[in-house]
């Protein structure tokens, strides 16, 4: 910034914003919501992330024989052309480079990140492998562009047998690696008494299910038909011939690209135990294993009406059908329900989204709305997501779901929609404190006081020992357990942790549920609640590092976490004046760049750390209203000027249409899996105006 522009920049700080300034942004904003709102009254932004789950759909429908109709591989061609990397791969993150920053050479790696893990514009292993084999699969010459590109990248980093394992089996299935060379996955520990603890039930929800198409197709030896485009595939990947030997010699060797959590010695050494065991196993023991997986897997697309838990489970187990029996009826069905996670349009062509975000995405704009001026048009959009959100709670327990590791689900929202059925702890915390204030506001009518107190239970149920809450349930297993990752690419993806967000987001919750329920609270409840929030505050102190800020986990990062953590707090009782909300408080202020806005890099999820943008880089929309937000609740006068600096910058990057452009994606999961939601950019700075210019009603309540 030159001396001029920065003289100017301060001169017009200087001057206080005007409310009618911010008003005005406040109902392009609205509108922006309002064109954005879906005839159910819902929102729902797509949550993006790589071309990984489309390449897999490719490749299930080859081996089910099921024809992609040629319009639609247009567009998974499309998709694919779109979300490129600089060298000719593809890759973990869903940021592409500008166009100034498209050459071939990797990005420069910073002081302290990952050996050899590929940056956000690079390519990894596993996502090119998918890649071009998805194209070739698709009809695409081997000497077409993006597939020769791709090749040529894999080649140049080893080969396709450096893979991690799950790229790997997704390459068994095609019979283009071989099994017997698989690290094992063995469906036999589904056959261990539950207390046991090495039992798969004390996974994590979305660990275990994966786990479970995984061990079944390894079990299987699922492997689809011989064919010729098969056979040329194998001559293009491993063009110095198919060497049993070799694969053996590489079996523990994974791409740096893509290597996240190494495999410890402990690790190791179950691999080398469980495949010489694997020899001595009676069919007859395999057999039952496989027919209790199943009973898993049948039981999942069953009481999801076919979704599934996500789509990554959802392609294993409808595999696994076509495995166990060719001919089921209900393979198309299983296939029919991947619909359920796609995008498609022209423009981007067709997108499977790893997670749908309806209910998470409604909760927050709702909550933005309530927050603001009382407007003619906000009480409208926020009457209809009112009486959607309500309708998407889970009102009964899933049949069965005990004998299937599924905690009680009754009173939970879920994640994405009414139509998938598992349910979330902050996402319930979050849509009930949405509903609250609506009616709290007279926008929306009171929620029932039986399905407050059930979602109230629910939330408890996911506290972990710690005080903190888990996500889709409390922890079940050891922390050791995370030494036996079997996933190189991702971390922390073994087991549930307190999370902050998660435990800020209940605490919350709990608090507004407590104060707005009252008398009708039981008192036996009332206990336990003021219990669960105790612990939880303690846990969320607890978790404040010398800085004064939060790590995030399911967010980028420190910001992220940081705006949970202070509101939980706050919601709890702690005074603005307490120790902990002034380090916070403290730590954004200095955060705060020349230009008004907040920033930092995804890398500091990767490494554990704080990573701040670059000087030249200009601050983030999102990561800037999430510290706004979080001054505007805790620093509402002591932060003035921050916060004003903050306004100005979100006024500045508003769009005519009331959104805010892209600039980074901030969500995040298992440390490297970077997604970018969508519908962010437009709910957070909204709220960031609606409790600017909510706040004096807001402080006298």
């Amino acid at each position: 910034m030159s001396s001029a522009t920065a003289a100017a920049h301060a001169d017009s700080e200087a001057i206080p914003l005007e409310r009618e300034e911010i008003l005005a942004a406040y109902r392009r904003a609205t509108a922006a919501l309002e064109a954005a709102q879906q005839p159910s009254g819902a929102w729902a932004g797509e949550v993006v992330w790589n071309p990984m789950l489309i390449c897999q759909y490719v490749i299930c429908c080859r081996i089910v024989g099921r024809e992609i109709p040629p319009q639609r591989a247009a567009r998974i061609r499309r998709s694919l052309e779109l979300q490129r990397k600089r060298d000719g791969g593809w890759g973990m993150h869903p940021d592409l480079p500008p166009p100034e920053l498209a050459t071939d050479q990797p990005e420069p790696k910073q002081p302290g990140a990952a050996p050899g893990l590929a940056g956000k514009h690079d390519s990894w292993m596993f996502h090119t492998v998918l890649g071009y084999v998805a194209l070739r699969l698709l009809g695409e010459d081997a000497d077409a562009p993006l597939p020769r590109d791709a090749l040529a990248w894999i080649h140049a980093h080893g080969g396709p047998a450096r893979a991690p394992t799950w790229g790997r089996i997704w390459l068994a299935l095609l019979g283009l690696y071989p099994w017997s060379e698989v690290q094992p996955l063995l469906p036999e520990l589904w056959l261990l008494p539950e207390s046991s603890p090495l039992h798969p039930r004390r996974l994590y929800c979305h660990m275990r299910l994966i786990y479970l198409g995984l061990s079944y197709l390894y079990g299987a030896r699922a492997q689809a038909d011989a064919a010729p485009l098969i056979e040329s595939l194998r001559h293009e990947l491993y063009p110095d011939g198919w060497d049993l030997d070799q694969f053996r010699a590489t079996r523990d060797d994974i791409a740096p690209t893509d290597l996240y959590e190494p495999i410890g010695a402990a690790l190791s050494w179950v691999f080398s135990t469980a495949r010489v065991g694997a020899r001595a196993i009676p069919r007859a023991i395999r057999r039952r294993a496989l027919e209790r997986a199943w009973e898993h897997i049948e039981f999942e697309f069953d009481s999801t009406d076919w979704v599934c838990l996500s789509p990554v489970n959802g392609m294993l187990f409808c595999l696994a059908m076509w495995a166990r029996d060719r001919r089921d009826p209900r393979l198309d069905r299983a296939l029919d329900g991947i619909e359920y996670w796609m995008w498609e349009d022209e423009d981007e062509g067709l997108r499977i989204c790893g997670a749908r975000s309806n209910i998470w995405d409604t909760s927050f704009a709702l909550q933005a709305l309530s927050e603001g001026p009382e407007l003619d048009e906000t009480a409208t959009l926020v009457e209809r997501a009112g009486a959607w959100l309500s309708r998407a709670q889970i009102r009964a327990d899933i049949p069965g779901g005990l004998a299937h590791f599924r905690s009680p689900a009754r009173g939970g929202w879920g994640f994405a929609d009414e139509r998938h059925p598992w349910p979330v702890s902050d996402c319930t915390a979050e849509a009930l404190e949405a509903l609250l204030h609506a009616s709290r506001r007279g926008f929306a009518p009171p929620l029932r006081t039986d399905l407050a107190l059930a979602a109230v239970e629910f939330v408890l149920l996911r506290q972990n020992d710690d005080g903190g809450f888990g996500s889709y349930e409390a922890r079940r297993g050891s922390m050791a357990l995370r030494r036996f990752n079997p996933a190189e690419m991702y971390g922390n993806c073994m087991l549930e942790y307190s999370y902050t967000e998660c435990t800020a987001s209940c605490v919350r919750g709990l608090a507004v549920a407590r104060e707005a329920l009252g008398a009708r609270m039981p008192g036996e409840l009332h206990e336990r609640v003021h219990d669960a929030i105790q612990a939880g505050v303690r846990c969320l102190l607890d978790g404040q590092e010398s800085s004064g800020a939060w790590p995030g986990f399911w967010g980028v990062n420190y910001t992220y976490g940081t705006f949970f953590a202070v509101t939980g707090l706050l919601a709890a009782g702690l005074d603005r004046e307490h120790v902990a909300v002034r380090r916070a408080v403290r730590y954004l202020v200095q955060q705060q760049r020349a230009d008004g806005g907040w920033g930092e890099r995804y890398e500091g999820v990767l490494e554990g750390r704080e990573r701040p943008l670059e000087r030249e880089e200009p601050s983030r929309v999102v990561q800037t209203a999430w510290a706004v937000l979080t001054l505007e609740a805790a620093a509402p006068e002591r932060g003035r000027p921050a916060i004003e600096r903050g306004l100005r910058f979100l006024l500045s990057r508003q769009q005519p249409d009331g959104s805010w452009p892209h600039d980074a994606s901030v969500g995040v999961f298992f440390n490297t899996a970077v997604l970018d939601y969508r519908l962010y950019r437009l709910v957070f700075p909204t709220w960031a105006l609606a409790r600017s210019l909510g706040a004096e009603s807001l402080g006298s309540e």
